[in-house]
């Protein structure tokens, strides 16, 4: 649906209420394993921001103090950490 001035309305908008009030429904394509939510709970156990501090820590160690050139699969291990860093930052926010 378009408006007057040819612009397209959000499909996630309501039609009924406030025109900036969005509808808010998670979605999730499944429901997390026991092993996910043991993670989580590990994670929390930790405190999740001393985690992250200790992954960053292998993670600039390997990379920047080690002498040995990185193959292919320690570069991909060490992206792979720093992948799971961001996601526990963005859990603590």
């Amino acid at each position: 649906m378009s408006t007057q001035d040819g612009q397209k309305n959000c499909p996630c908008s309501t039609q009924g209420g406030a025109e900036n009030e969005v509808k808010i429904t998670p979605k999730f394509s499944k429901m997390l394993s026991p092993a996910q939510v043991q993670l989580l709970d590990y994670a929390h156990y930790l405190d999740a921001p001393e985690l992250v501090k200790s992954l960053k820590l292998v993670h600039d160690t390997t990379l920047y103090h080690t002498h040995e050139p990185l193959d292919e699969a320690e570069k991909d291990a060490l992206f792979n950490i720093k992948g799971l860093w961001e996601c526990l930052e963005q859990i603590t926010e």
